[in-house]
């Protein structure tokens, strides 16, 4: 069951983001458990302590209290936070339009291989198919 939460943040800090990282992929984690995710070298214990602490006051993690210690778990989906922070880069940056994301990867940053170029094409005719089973 999710907390009542105000408005959600609107982004994660690069070390919050990295912290929840661990938090999704181990789905419920004792603070260790996140700590022991990180390569060497580690942040420091306290630090990412309060990372957790700001992350769980900001509504995006929760914790229940096993004996002395505190297991945390994501009040968010990794999915349901991409999906908000993309339909922000697209509305921030590209006016709303996904030909203009797929014109700067293509065009602008040159970061687009032949095989990625294939794959935006059969993932575009998917969508087309999809939407004309819709209508149908």
């Amino acid at each position: 069951m999710r907390p009542k939460q105000t408005k959600q943040p609107l982004e994660l800090t690069r070390a919050e983001l990295e912290v929840m990282q661990h938090i999704w992929r181990l789905g419920e984690a004792y603070l260790g458990e996140v700590v022991d995710q990180f390569v060497e070298p580690r942040p420091a214990y306290t630090t990412i302590s309060t990372v957790i602490r700001t992350l769980e006051a900001k509504g995006f993690v929760t914790h229940r209290v096993v004996g002395k210690s505190h297991r945390y778990s994501p009040t968010i989906t990794k999915e349901e936070y991409r999906a908000g922070f993309m339909k922000r880069v697209v509305s921030n940056f590209f006016n709303d339009s996904p030909g203009e994301v797929l014109s700067f990867l293509a065009w602008e940053s040159g970061s687009l291989s032949v095989g990625q170029y294939e794959e935006l094409r059969r993932v575009a005719r998917q969508i087309v198919e999809a939407e004309r089973n819709k209508e149908a």
